[in-house]
């Protein structure tokens, strides 16, 4: 168990390593086909994690009577989130789309409202509203102009915020219902869902991604850097330490933190082609 202070370095070093994946995405999904880049990412992630999970829990299966809640959970969460995060960074600024996704928390709240049976209170309705307008005031006023569609990229990962929440308020319910039947049943460790979920979202991106053809494309060395970068740190390095800030100080004290994402991600973009004054040389990832 982490001391206090470790703990608070890690969720804050996931934090940075969530932001820098907004624009290591974006240079990524410039030249090369998004869903594409989704699956290669967790070809390399979903072993990984099979991999861990062994490890820590020496077992990977899991009872029949989850894997259809896992396929949807996958579908929402990797592979929708991902090509929603993937087709809106291609269009939109990375660090615009980093500051829309934060409405993540308000939308949880009104859809556990509506199929959890949560309260809908005033400061809930309040936050739909400012976090919307806050997404209209991107999308039309951002002054990151060099983009292709800001309107539809901003509105991509609205949809990306939106799968995310909606696959947030099924997995709570799977968790409780799971709860409520402990006595017969085992409980779901947050390694094991997330590591089934991985690799049925993977499955369902794989078809899609042979749709485009991605050996068409040039993966030069930056390109793989950039996967490697999303997949070991944003994604595993950054799912393992925020599961452990998670379980040591609670979901609600631990998603505070993801207020930082939106601070770390406009860096990278220094070097980035959303800086007219970049050079060719300073594309980390492009």
């Amino acid at each position: 168990m982490s001391s206090g202070w470790t703990l608070y370095l890690k969720l804050i070093a996931t934090m940075v390593l969530w932001g820098f994946a907004w624009p290591v995405g974006r240079l990524l999904a410039e030249n090369l086909p998004p869903i594409s880049i989704a699956t290669i990412r967790y070809a390399i992630v979903v072993p990984a994690f099979f991999l861990i999970l062994w490890l820590k829990e020496r077992s990977i299966s899991v009872p029949k009577a989850w894997l259809k809640t896992f396929l949807v959970l996958g579908v929402l969460n990797t592979s929708l989130y991902q090509a929603f995060f993937l087709f809106g960074v291609r269009y939109a600024a990375a660090s615009d789309d980093s500051l829309v996704i934060g409405i993540g928390p308000v939308l949880v709240a009104i859809m556990a409202s509506l199929t959890l049976k949560e309260p809908l209170t005033r400061m809930k309705i309040l936050g739909l509203l400012t976090g919307l307008s806050g997404v209209a005031t991107i999308s039309f006023l951002s002054p990151n102009v060099n983009v292709l569609n800001r309107p539809l990229g901003i509105t991509l990962v609205f949809g990306g915020a939106l799968s995310y929440a909606l696959y947030t308020v099924l997995l709570r319910r799977f968790i409780n219902r799971n709860h409520a039947e402990l006595a017969v049943r085992r409980k779901p460790s947050s390694l094991t869902i997330i590591t089934w979920v991985s690799l049925f979202g993977w499955l369902f991106l794989i078809p899609f991604s042979l749709i485009e053809t991605p050996w068409n494309y040039a993966w030069d060395a930056n390109s793989w850097l950039g996967i490697l970068y999303l997949a070991l740190f944003s994604t595993i390095v950054g799912y393992l330490f925020y599961v452990e800030g998670v379980s040591q100080i609670g979901a609600s004290r631990a998603s505070i933190f993801g207020n930082l994402v939106p601070v770390f991600g406009p860096y990278p973009l220094l070097f980035s082609s959303e800086n007219p004054s970049a050079s060719g040389m300073g594309r980390v990832f492009s």
